[in-house]
């Protein structure tokens, strides 16, 4: 009997510490493992890494694009030179039409 009564009073000892193990590695699961948990963080914050990237190759290219228009205008062009620089650019010329460019 004593032992009977000596493993239900260590029992009793461990039921609240076991509950709350088991809580406490209830949470840290879905701490890592849900929808807004460290896992998804990561795999957003290397999505925002993406988009940032990618927004800087564009933001390049509009700066590029912004730079030959502006070469364009005819403030800033002679007019003579604006139909030679335009059919390089765009490779194009009339049918039977020959240019030839001088560097």
């Amino acid at each position: 009997m004593d032992t009977a009564l000596d493993i239900k009073k260590r029992l009793k000892g461990l039921i609240w510490p076991l509950v709350f193990a088991c809580l406490a590695v209830y949470f840290g699961v879905h701490l890592v493992r849900n929808d807004h948990g460290v896992l998804a963080m990561q795999a957003f914050d290397l999505r925002i890494a993406d988009a940032e990237n990618e927004l800087a190759g564009l933001t390049a290219t509009r700066v590029g694009l912004e730079r030959d228009t502006a070469l364009l205008r005819p403030e800033t062009m002679h007019p003579d030179s604006l139909g030679e620089h335009a059919r390089r650019r765009l490779n194009m010329g009339a049918e039977r039409e020959v240019v030839v460019f001088q560097k």
